[in-house]
């Protein structure tokens, strides 16, 4: 096969709607908002390249939906890199620029430099954006994720390869190297496009993945319902917050807390109810809580409060706090009032992790009872 422009170009279509397929049907309907906007970015992508293939018959409007086509599937793909990285700067302006290069084509005056030089250029900052996107710093564990370089470099080799393109539009028209001619610089933009469009997909499939681990990770530690942590992740962190305690002296104290007749929530409101009364209770924990402190739902109605430097003073105003944000919220939330039993307990020497402060704390939630309910009670 010879591969002249035009055989490359029609190449890169028929790459890019397999690739489009291809990830549609990997990701499934239920796929994240960020890999939507990658999707979409492809899609949009393969739009502008069937454009392009257009401008012999329809001359400018086709130049202008290539142009136009190309620059917002930019500023998709780095919409969807924001979803995984956290917020991109400039991401404004990659949505602003799609519209300008396609005005100016229809609009412009007719010289290269409107027609040809100026949209190459904002080709070429769009680009940029999308690079700067890709490898500006992110928190957490998507600081390491490689695909991010994998996806930047062809990038950047075709900002190169547009900017001397754009330097070209602003000469003579014969000299402007179209996409569908011989020139060694078309070619080379449609060679390297393929390249990027496969390196493009393998990162959107590398960064679907990322953000599938990482939930799969958040859901092993939270519990299903309320997000807060579950039993394991109450165990890690108390075990971490035990080791801090001992190593600077400080207090360390643990709470129980059973929501009262929470069984009755449930035969005269309903399941439903009685779950958004479980959302609630973990919302108003933790507007109660400080940033130090763990919150963790055990099961059914309970749930464990891990309070770091506090006194059995601060046991006592988390309690007040909570009880407080029942008498406030729950009735206009609910439609029905919310209240509690608590036991709590401090670190002793002795304890060898959190199961020993829930055993006690597990007492003292059982006096509160006991003594009717609706109570805190400290450790016997």
């Amino acid at each position: 096969m010879r591969l002249d422009p035009l055989t490359l170009a029609l190449l890169l279509c028929l790459q890019l709607t397999a690739l489009a397929l291809a990830l549609t049907a990997i990701t499934g309907w239920q796929r994240s908002s960020a890999m939507r906007w990658g999707l979409a970015g492809i899609w949009t992508q393969l739009g502008g390249w069937f454009a392009v293939l257009s401008i012999p018959w329809v001359g400018h409007p086709g130049s202008a939906a290539a142009y136009a086509l190309t620059l917002a599937s930019f500023a998709c793909v780095l919409q969807g890199v924001q979803g995984w990285l956290g917020p991109r700067p400039l991401l404004r302006l990659a949505w602003i620029l799609a519209p300008l290069a396609p005005l100016l084509v229809l609009l412009g005056p007719d010289a290269s430099w409107a027609r040809r030089g100026v949209p190459d250029l904002l080709v070429s900052l769009s680009l940029v954006l999308l690079a700067t996107g890709l490898l500006w710093p992110s928190a957490g564990e998507w600081q390491r994720q490689r695909w991010r370089w994998v996806l930047a470099l062809p990038i950047a080799l075709l900002v190169l390869l547009t900017l001397w393109r754009a330097v070209l539009g602003f000469g003579p028209a014969a000299q402007y190297p179209v996409l569908r001619s011989g020139h060694p610089l078309a070619l080379a933009i449609l060679v390297l496009g393929n390249l990027s469009t496969v390196l493009g997909a393998l990162a959107l499939l590398a960064g679907w993945r990322g953000e599938a681990e990482a939930a799969l990770r958040e859901a092993a530690r939270s519990d299903p319902l309320t997000g807060l942590a579950n039993r394991r992740e109450l165990e890690r962190r108390a075990l971490e917050m035990i080791q801090l305690a001992r190593r600077h002296g400080d207090t360390l104290l643990a709470l129980m807390i059973d929501l009262d007749h929470f069984k009755q929530v449930n035969d005269r409101h309903g399941h439903a109810q009685g779950d958004a009364a479980l959302l609630l209770m973990a919302a108003l924990l933790q507007q109660g809580a400080r940033s130090g402190d763990c919150l963790a739902r055990i099961g059914g109605e309970e749930f464990v409060v891990l309070l770091a430097r506090s006194e059995v003073q601060g046991a006592q105003a988390f309690d007040q706090r909570l009880r407080t944000l029942q008498r406030e919220q729950a009735p206009g939330a609910l439609g029905f009032a919310l209240d509690h039993s608590a036991g709590w307990t401090a670190l002793r020497a002795e304890d060898r992790d959190v199961h020993d402060l829930l055993k006690r704390a597990d007492a003292a939630l059982y006096r509160a009872k006991s003594d009717g309910r609706g109570c805190l009670r400290g450790e016997p």
